[in-house]
């Protein structure tokens, strides 16, 4: 089954300040297409039933939350701004429930620790 992004739920916690600034300094229009362009990623793992494993050198799981989310070190470029516009962004997947809360965002070349994504996942 092909997921859409309209069948899941999506949200942006606090502690992810950078897309927060990101936001702000892109147009609408383009904040909206690398919204969709997100989330129909993520569809796209979600729907190949693997959401346990890696997909390339993109998603990569690293562990569980107490309440059964799926900790996800997620690769994404923002589109146009080539490999320096890279992110690392902490995504907790509730797959069987289709959600998703991207916990925190980091530029490529601050690469999250396991410390940064440990007290980025704490209370989901």
């Amino acid at each position: 089954m092909h997921y859409q992004p309209e069948e899941g739920s999506w949200l942006v916690g606090a502690k992810a300040k950078l897309l927060f600034e990101l936001r702000q300094q892109m147009t609408p229009d383009d904040y909206e297409q690398n919204k969709q362009a997100l989330q129909e990623f993520l569809c796209g793992y979600f729907s190949s039933g693997n959401c346990h494993n890696a997909l390339g050198d993109s998603i990569s799981p690293l562990k569980a939350t107490a309440r059964g989310g799926k900790v996800l070190k997620v690769r994404w470029a923002l589109p146009g701004c080539g490999k320096s516009g890279s992110l690392r962004l902490v995504v907790v997947a509730y797959c069987d429930e289709k959600r998703v809360h991207i916990a925190q965002a980091f530029r490529r070349t601050d690469d999250p620790t396991d410390k940064d994504v440990r007290d980025a996942v704490e209370d989901l």
